[in-house]
């Protein structure tokens, strides 16, 4: 897609009558509407298909052939020695070769610029830059940036969970980044910002899955408690610092709690490049009706997302156990190792251990409940036959996208077909011994409801061929 240069639309608003302000009243907001729209009507067809398959998690992946990917990396290496002003990228390559031209780093410049060497020479460039502005020109420069790179003001932003990413993945497996200004208590201070926004993208968008898949960013403005309003300067310096990161938006949704924010949201979208303004979309209502309307788009809010705080409170939990994830991570801290950890398990993975959270877990749910389906054959077949039920009840699972996972000690590890297999097989002469009663008509209601609420989101799959579910 070919953007329109971001001075162009800039040159139109200032002509409307906007400089360095964001609109104020309502009459603003809809002289930048109608312009936007001007905007938007330009998109052909074909852009306008990919618009709303990126929103709606529909686009298709790029088939990663060994071809391409070596030619990719070697088109993006020739394109880094063209570029003339790069002293930030030469410190980091003089400091640790080895992390500046690591196969893994490279790779998740490319599949966020699909596979166009130029364009992910220039970001990863870029993002040397940006790196050294914010953390200094130190031994950061040739690694990855950690939690002991943090000042205490950092880490106060950081672990206020006012930036998260959501404990689960969309429908179609994104990561999803949630911001949450209004409820920081203090100065929104520009640097800590910078570096808390930093810190977590560019963490998550090391998973491999991010990578392919992208992200969706949510700015949500409910239920604030009088923390610190965003500015122009810090609306532009985070947008600078987006473009920087390694990662794909595909959807940019903002929530607010009634239409008299149309001036802010208006402005917002004028300051977002041509790519993210095209997927932004805009929820007004409390926060019953905003989670429903981010659902419809295919977006979890499960009890542990920061979305279900009461009271304008915001829900720590699943951040604090990210945090503790992200430290036992760094604490044994290897050199790509990211690469094969997972930290957000998707919908309909099934995770090894016990507890409520892997309990309850609808990948888990899901899984019992195919157990559940085949049980009777289960018990009539022989040795062998037993053997190919669980076998295709994992192929089920693998066909919906779903991974069998394990925790091993700070991230999540898929595991080999065998041991998902004994898995399964154990659930099944679970069945045999389950004791009936209170327990089994409690995991019963349990299953029932899960199905219930997954049938929207299994219809919407199924409907957009990604996956299929039995």
């Amino acid at each position: 897609m070919e953007e329109e240069p971001p001075e162009a639309l800039s040159s139109r608003l200032k002509s409307a009558g906007f400089q360095e302000s964001l609109p104020e009243t309502q009459e603003d907001a809809d002289v930048v509407d109608e312009l936007l729209a001007g905007e938007l009507s330009k998109l052909s067809m074909v852009e306008q298909d990919m618009v709303a398959f990126d929103v709606h998690g529909l686009a298709p992946e790029i088939e990663e052939k060994e071809e391409l990917i070596e030619s990719s990396l070697k088109e993006m290496e020739e394109e880094i020695q063209k570029i003339k002003k790069k002293s930030s990228y030469d410190k980091a390559l003089k400091m640790n070769p080895s992390h500046v031209g690591d196969r893994h780093f490279r790779l998740q410049f490319l599949r966020c610029e699909s596979f166009k060497g130029k364009n992910a020479a220039k970001r990863l460039v870029f993002h040397f830059k940006k790196k050294e502005m914010l953390f200094g020109d130190g031994d950061v420069m040739g690694r990855e940036v950690r939690l002991s790179d943090f000042s205490p003001l950092d880490l106060a932003m950081l672990q206020s969970g006012v930036m998260q990413v959501l404990p689960t993945r969309d429908v179609s497996g994104r990561s999803v980044f949630c911001w949450i200004p209004g409820n920081f208590q203090g100065k929104l201070k520009a640097l800590q910002v910078q570096r808390t926004f930093y810190y977590i993208m560019a963490t998550t968008s090391r998973e491999e899955e991010t990578q392919r898949k992208g992200f969706i960013f949510i700015l949500y403005n409910l239920g604030r408690k009088g923390g610190d309003t965003l500015t122009l300067a810090l609306v532009r310096k985070l947008h600078s610092m987006r473009l920087s990161i390694p990662h794909s938006m595909r959807g940019f949704h903002a929530a607010y709690e009634d239409k008299s924010m149309r001036p802010i949201v208006s402005g917002l979208r004028y300051f977002l490049d041509h790519h993210t303004r095209t997927r932004f979309r805009v929820h007004y209502g409390d926060q019953q009706k905003v989670i429903f309307q981010l659902q419809t788009f295919g977006i979890s809010v499960d009890e542990n997302s920061p979305l279900r705080g009461n009271d304008g409170q915001l829900n720590l939990v699943w951040h604090q156990e990210w945090l503790q994830m992200r430290q036992a991570q760094e604490a044994s801290f290897q050199e790509g190792e990211d690469q094969h950890r997972i930290f957000f398990p998707h919908r309909f993975d099934v995770l090894f251990g016990r507890g409520k959270f892997t309990r309850e877990h609808t990948g888990n749910l899901r899984a019992a409940h195919l157990v559940n389906m085949w049980t009777q054959k289960y018990e009539n077949a022989s040795k062998f036959e037993k053997k190919k039920i669980a076998e295709r009840v994992v192929a089920i699972i693998h066909e919906s996208h779903g991974r069998f996972l394990k925790w091993e000690g700070s991230g999540w590890m898929e595991v080999e077909d065998e041991l998902a297999r004994e898995k399964v097989s154990h659930w099944f002469r679970h069945q045999r011994t389950k004791v009936s009663g209170s327990e089994g008509d409690e995991t019963g209601s349990s299953l029932k409801r899960e199905s219930d609420r997954l049938q929207p989101v299994i219809e919407a799959e199924n409907s957009s061929k990604q996956i299929r579910c039995l």
